[in-house]
This record gives C-alpha cells, structure tokens and sequence, in this order.
C-alpha cells in the first residue's frame, strides 16, 4: 500500500510517501524533518485532531457558545465527542478559555469556550 501526505507541521509542507512494508514497518521518504516523519506515523497509526463546536448556552446573550478541545484527541472519537456536546447545556456567563466539560472520555482533554457569553438579566 502507498499513500501521499503533505505534512502541516511546519513552513515545508514536505510531500510525503509512505508504503507499508511486510512485518507493518512504514517506508517513509520525501520528509525534509524529523517532525514530519512522525506526523505521517501518527496518520497512519492514531490521527488526533483538535475537536470544534457549539454548546448550548441557557440565559445568555448568544444561544451557543463555541468550543474547542484544549489539545487533539484521536479522530476516531469526533462523533463521539459531538454526540455528548449535543445533550449537553452551560449556563451564562461564559469566559473564553473556561472549562466547559473536563476531561471528556478520561482523556485527559478538556473542552474550553472559544467565546465569551454575557448573561443577561431575567424579567
């Protein structure tokens, strides 16, 4: 099997060519760095990926508040993260960077805000 990355770590936006060999050792060639050749085997045996979103928000100013993972989690578990977000409610106010769920999946991975939310007053 052979497949073409171009790796996102750095300013070289290396090509880079992977081909599984027999015993599941990777042949790996055209990376410039160090940093890419791990970028590819991370592809390959566990991609991670920084998890966005909207919660709702309950008494705010905005409806949802926008979310992020606070480092990537494995893409695999995307649909897991939304599906649990989606339930899921805050109450106004909100600051960026507040811990809206922790540790989500044991991880060890928070969900932060990436917006702020005033409350607003009650009648």
């Amino acid at each position: 099997m052979s497949k073409e990355f171009i790796c996102i770590v750095c300013p070289n936006s290396c090509r880079i060519t992977v081909q599984s060999e027999q015993k599941g050792n990777l042949n790996i060639q055209g990376a410039q760095c160090k940093k890419g050749e791990e970028f590819v085997e991370n592809e390959i045996k566990n991609p991670l990926r920084i998890f966005t979103g909207s919660i709702r928000c309950k008494n705010g100013d905005y409806e949802l508040v926008s979310v992020k993972t606070s480092k990537p989690v494995p893409k695999r578990l995307m649909q897991e993260i939304a599906q649990q977000i989606k339930s899921s409610e805050v109450k106004a106010p909100v600051e960026i960077g507040q811990v809206l769920v922790a540790n989500i999946f044991d991880l060890k991975v928070d969900l932060v805000a990436t917006r702020k939310v005033k409350l607003i007053k009650q009648k």
